[in-house]
């Protein structure tokens, strides 16, 4: 009986942590800072669900924007991320420490659309921290403003500061003030002059982006906001469910003679 009683609270404990959200799971370092329109979010496999302003991001999150709407992403060092129409964005690794902040890491990933970044305090103190995957190419930052558009070609704006665009073909850095074009995954980027770019591409929606950090909001995240990193809220009741099962037949199994015992001994 014991040993069953034992056995009910070590499983109860695990059902009570995947119930309890945020405090088990990563906490997110990123949150919805304002939305516009048809907006969805989904973490990992997970069902979308329509974002709100004030959504937190977790890791393995993907926003996605439909006509006419766009979204502002904003994380703990300060990085803004605005979201175009029709675009598809990931936050696949985010990572950051105010007391170590050479230590910061993130990877996000354009999958289609197009999109305007301010990088924040990581970067200027670790220059190879930030970086945007696209299927045509990486774009690594270096304390920039920039846009890219992704419709296949890539077209790349820089802004502010400077970028270095890399794929199988090298790298090539672009400065402020120009643009670039990549083709396909085995071209090498090139300069083209914004009166080559054709019409529409660059247009962003007129939102203001600071690179000021910020507190993150401490509600409810994208994906329900409980559960174990990475799991679903309805993977995370499956685990919950069936612990609370195992739980109440160990507990009936060891109220007899039939519940857990030692070891045999030989």
């Amino acid at each position: 009986m014991l040993h069953g009683l034992r056995f009910l609270t070590l499983i109860v404990g695990i059902a009570a942590l995947a119930a309890s959200g945020p405090s088990f799971a990563q906490r997110a370092q990123g949150y919805v800072q304002e939305v516009q329109g048809n907006v969805t979010g989904r973490v990992g496999a997970g069902q979308p669900q329509k974002l709100a302003k004030g959504l937190t991001v977790p890791n393995n999150a993907t926003v996605t924007t439909g006509d006419q709407s766009y979204a502002v992403l904003k994380f703990e060092d300060g990085t803004a991320v605005l979201l175009n129409e029709y675009t598809s964005f990931e936050v696949q690794e985010y990572s950051y420490n105010a007391k170590a902040p050479e230590k910061a890491s993130a990877v996000f990933n354009l999958v289609r659309g197009s999109m305007r970044m301010v990088t924040g305090q990581a970067v200027s103190r670790n220059r190879d921290a930030f970086k945007v995957v696209t299927p045509l190419a990486t774009i690594w930052l270096y304390g920039s403003e920039f846009v890219a558009e992704l419709f296949n070609p890539l077209f790349i704006q820089v802004v502010s500061g400077e970028v270095t665009v890399t794929n199988s073909a090298g790298a090539v850095i672009f400065s402020a003030g120009q643009a670039a074009v990549v083709s396909n995954p085995t071209a090498l980027a090139n300069i083209v002059p914004l009166s080559q770019v054709p019409p529409g591409v660059f247009e962003m929606p007129n939102v203001p982006l600071t690179a000021i950090p910020e507190a993150i909001p401490s509600g409810a995240q994208i994906g329900g906001g409980g559960g174990f990193a990475g799991l679903s809220t309805t993977t995370t009741a499956i685990a919950i469910g069936l612990a609370i099962g195992l739980a109440v037949a160990v507990s009936a199994g060891g109220s007899g003679s039939g519940g857990l015992s030692s070891p045999p001994q030989h």
